[in-house]
């Protein structure tokens, strides 16, 4: 047992020589360049590399270590190879290139978006003379119905759909068509209002008889009705009757005077499209003399 013993404190005694040398290489050194203590594979002053390679094994030694901690090889300059930083190519370059890229595309995209969405809130969204009342709410804004009166509910569709057939967002306009038409639908009895925007809502499916029928219902109300003429102008344009646009414009001005004195709610709501359609049938009447 003593000899087992013995054996065993001589392995420790030869192995204090070893671990020394390891212990050394942990503890800061002097970089051989510059002189400024240092730690880790490279000084952080000037770069100069802190350790070298075994020429036996490869392993990492630290620069001035006498032998090799990982063979027992005795080292020399000769034999301590100095670590260099890994140069720069093709493996090392390309991925912090990709990276730079996908940055910069990404900014730019960004930036891109910001920037659309604050032209598109400058501009104001095209709008007909006649179709949108000043009451209704901004286009571009989603419908949310669950807090409008069914009017307003009503109101805020018309205006969707306008807004879209008019920007030539056609799948988009017949999409809330049904809706808006609903809308209306579901207040009963109409006033002309309403159903002065239900006819232009039928204009924009193309639907020119239902338009006529809301243009009768407007006329038993009020003969002289300005949104009726205003509608009959549309019709008459889209079906290129030069001589119906002409008979609206003339029967427009002749009832201009009169029923503007009327101040009805309706021309209150679309007073901008009542007074650009009164200076056209004005111009228009203006060349035929």
């Amino acid at each position: 047992m003593r000899g087992h013993e013995g054996s065993v404190l001589a392995l420790h005694t030869l192995a204090k020589p070893h671990d020394k040398v390891g212990n050394v290489s942990a503890n800061p050194s002097q970089c051989p360049n510059c002189g400024q203590s240092a730690e880790g594979k490279f000084c952080g002053r000037c770069g100069t590399p802190l350790v070298s390679r075994c020429s036996s094994c490869g392993g990492t030694v630290k620069l001035g270590a006498r032998v090799c901690t990982e063979c027992g090889t005795p080292l020399t300059a000769a034999s301590a190879v100095a670590v260099a930083p890994a140069p720069w190519n093709a493996q090392t370059i390309v991925p912090w290139v990709a990276i730079s890229i996908a940055t910069i595309a990404l900014a730019v995209s960004l930036m891109t978006y910001f920037d659309r969405g604050k032209n598109s809130a400058a501009v104001a969204s095209p709008t007909s003379p006649a179709s949108l009342p000043s009451s209704v709410s901004a286009p571009g804004q989603p419908v949310d119905l669950s807090t409008m009166s069914p009017r307003e509910a009503a109101d805020r569709l018309f205006n969707r759909v306008m807004t879209a057939s008019e920007s030539g967002n056609t799948a988009e306009a017949s999409q809330f068509t049904p809706m808006a038409l609903q809308a209306y639908e579901n207040l009963g009895t109409l006033d002309n209002d309403a159903r002065y925007h239900v006819a232009l809502i039928h204009m924009t499916a193309n639907d020119v008889k239902a338009a006529r029928e809301q243009i009768d219902l407007i006329r038993k109300s009020v003969a002289n009705h300005l949104l009726g003429y205003m509608l009959e102008s549309q019709i008459a344009d889209r079906s290129g009757n030069k001589e119906g646009t002409a008979q609206a414009y003339k029967a427009f001005l002749s009832a201009y005077d009169s029923e503007m004195a009327m101040r009805r709610v309706e021309y209150q709501e679309h007073m901008n499209g009542i007074e650009i359609f009164h200076k056209a049938a004005l111009a228009s009447m203006a060349r035929k003399k």
